[in-house]
């Protein structure tokens, strides 16, 4: 037998020669060609409610005979779509879990390598699941939140630093704990983007009880009380979406579809609040300029304050006690056609509610001013008044 090494043990030229085109080059360059598809290519996957859409381009070569079928493989879990098309749903898949997808090719010859993976997708929980996990988190929410309550009630003026510092912690643990559970689950696409706009407004909320719970001075509580009547307003309208969105029982009677036409002022109109209770409101009259009441300050260089009376009476006998803010409820538009809100200060001309705040028993009524800051030149066009930030309806005089 011939040798095909050299005296130092190294491969000779025609033997290397030989080596490299038997061995060495694919077999498509030795001009062996296979029947079997090459990989399918570009699979891109996106997540559905307990099941992905996977979808991808043709292989670069079909092999000696058309391609007749791709199977989709998920990672983990290995569930499966067969399909003669270039796109399929892979179903069966948990709900929070993130997967990877590869496709391989068949001809009749046989199938093709795996494709590359797919990009990740985390798959989306189902509407029962999702209402589930929302009510399970809003709850021990709520049942954390009183026991912070609770902690910071039983403080005394002989508290210590440190439990103080602890009863606040528990306060901001309650909030931030809801949040990143909430934060953390892939919510139906119907509800994702009220879930994040409800874990901006809870960020908020939590700030704003913080700085109640912590303020240092007493003039400041009133302010930070009607802040979080501001807050509390925007939650329970965050929630409502959301328990639409997941098909969940609503909590709250609303939003009211009735419309108001703007009336004259001293007449009264009619507003709802979420549970379904009726106020009377009237606004009495405008006093322009207004003077501030004690502790308010001076307006700013160019601007004047304006005052709105307003009464308030909660004459329906189905009703319960109705509450809220005066202050985040009315706005006027001036004659330059901007809505000015609330300045938060007091008039010296007519009673004030209690900087906003009113709870209102069946048969009785509350009368207050609201105070305005006004451009100089600018005069009060019309006024505005609704319960719920908003949300409810929303009624007018001229």
């Amino acid at each position: 037998m011939k040798r095909s090494f050299g005296r130092n043990g190294m491969v000779t030229s025609a033997a290397l020669v030989a080596l490299t085109i038997s061995v060495g080059l694919p077999a498509s360059v030795a001009g062996a060609s296979s029947p079997r598809p090459t990989a399918p290519r570009s699979v891109h996957a996106s997540a559905q409610t307990d099941a992905a859409h996977i979808s991808w381009s043709a292989p670069a070569s079909s092999g000696s005979s058309a391609v007749k079928s791709y199977v989709v493989t998920s990672h983990p879990s290995s569930r499966s779509c067969t399909t003669p098309a270039r796109s399929c749903v892979v179903k069966g898949l948990t709900a929070g879990s993130s997967y990877t997808f590869t496709v391989v090719a068949k001809n009749a010859s046989g199938a093709s390598p795996n494709s590359t993976s797919s990009n990740k997708v985390t798959i989306a929980l189902s509407l029962k699941t999702a209402g589930a996990d929302y009510l399970a988190a809003t709850t021990a929410w709520e049942t954390s939140l009183s026991a912070a309550g609770a902690a910071l009630s039983a403080l005394t003026s002989t508290s210590t630093q440190a439990q103080v510092d602890a009863a606040l912690a528990s306060l901001k643990a309650s909030y931030t704990t809801y949040t990143a559970t909430l934060a953390k689950d892939k919510w139906p696409a119907a509800a994702q983007g009220d879930i994040t706009a409800f874990i901006a407004e809870m960020t908020t909320t939590e700030n704003d009880t913080l700085a109640l719970s912590g303020a240092a001075s007493a003039s400041s509580v009133p302010l930070y009380y009607a802040t979080l009547d501001a807050d509390g307003n925007i939650v329970t309208v965050g929630d409502a979406k959301i328990r639409a969105d997941l098909n969940l029982p609503q909590l709250i009677n609303g939003p009211a579809t009735s419309t108001s036409t703007p009336v004259a002022i001293g007449s009264p109109q009619i507003v709802h609040d979420f549970y379904g209770n009726t106020m009377s409101v009237t606004v009495s009259q405008i006093i322009d300029p207004a003077t501030a009441g004690t502790g308010s300050g001076l307006p700013d260089p160019g601007y004047r304050f304006v005052a709105i009376q307003a009464s308030l009476s909660n004459s329906d006998p189905a009703n319960g006690e109705v509450d809220g803010n005066a202050n985040l409820g009315m706005t006027v538009t001036g004659s330059d056609g901007v809505t000015y809100k609330a300045d938060f200060g007091t008039a010296s001309q007519c009673t004030n509610f209690n900087y906003g705040e009113f709870r209102v028993p069946v048969g009785d009524t509350s009368t207050g001013c609201v105070l305005f800051q006004l451009p100089a030149a600018i005069t009060v066009k019309s006024v505005q008044f609704t319960l719920d930030a908003g949300y409810l309806d929303m009624v007018a005089w001229t």
